[in-house]
C-alpha cells in the first residue's frame, strides 16, 4: 500500500512537472507587428587585415509605429543592431568579425569553410538552427522575441 501511495505521488509530480512545461517554441511570439520579406546571411574573408566573420541581413515591413529593434541572436552570437526605417520598410544588419590567427593561411579557412566559426560563441538562450535567427524588438518597453527561419546563405565574399 505504501509502494502504491509513494507511486501515485510520483506520477502526479512529474505530471504536473513536464505535462504543463511550456514547449520551447512558447517563448517566441507567433506573430510579430512586422513581416519579414528578404533574409540572408554571408561568410567574408579579408586577406590584409587577416579578419573574417559573416552579416546578416533582415528586411520587413511594419505595421506599428512603437517599435524598436535592439538585437539578433545567429549563430550563437548576439548580434547588435542599428535599423534603418524607410517610409514603411527597415533593414536590420547585425554582424561578426574575428581575427585570424597568423600561423592559418585565409585561403585554408575559406577552403574549409571554417569561416568565422573557430569558437562556439556566445552563450544565448537559445538553440538555433544555421538558418535561424531570433529578432529581439520592443514594444513599449516591453521585449519580444521573434524567430525568423530560412535564412538564405550567399556566397563567401573574399576581400584582398
Amino acid at each position: 500500500m505504501k509502494k502504491l501511495k509513494s507511486l501515485i505521488i510520483f506520477s502526479f509530480i512529474a505530471l504536473l512537472a513536464f505535462g504543463f512545461a511550456p514547449d520551447k517554441d512558447d517563448f517566441f511570439q507567433k506573430e510579430a507587428p512586422f513581416t519579414i520579406i528578404e533574409k540572408s546571411y554571408f561568410y567574408y574573408v579579408s586577406g590584409k587585415k587577416a579578419t573574417n566573420g559573416f552579416k546578416i541581413q533582415l528586411v520587413g515591413t511594419y505595421d506599428s509605429r512603437n517599435l524598436n529593434f535592439s538585437a539578433i541572436y545567429f549563430h550563437n552570437r548576439e548580434l547588435k543592431v542599428v535599423p534603418n526605417v524607410h517610409l514603411d520598410k527597415f533593414t536590420l544588419v547585425g554582424g561578426y568579425t574575428t581575427l585570424v590567427s597568423k600561423d592559418i593561411l585565409v585561403d585554408e579557412i575559406a577552403l574549409n569553410d571554417e569561416v568565422a566559426q573557430e569558437s562556439s560563441g556566445d552563450d544565448i538562450p537559445f538553440e538555433l538552427e544555421d538558418d535561424e535567427a531570433v529578432i529581439v524588438y520592443q514594444i513599449n518597453g516591453r521585449y519580444h522575441y521573434y524567430k525568423v527561419s530560412g535564412i538564405k546563405k550567399m556566397e563567401t565574399v573574399y576581400y584582398p
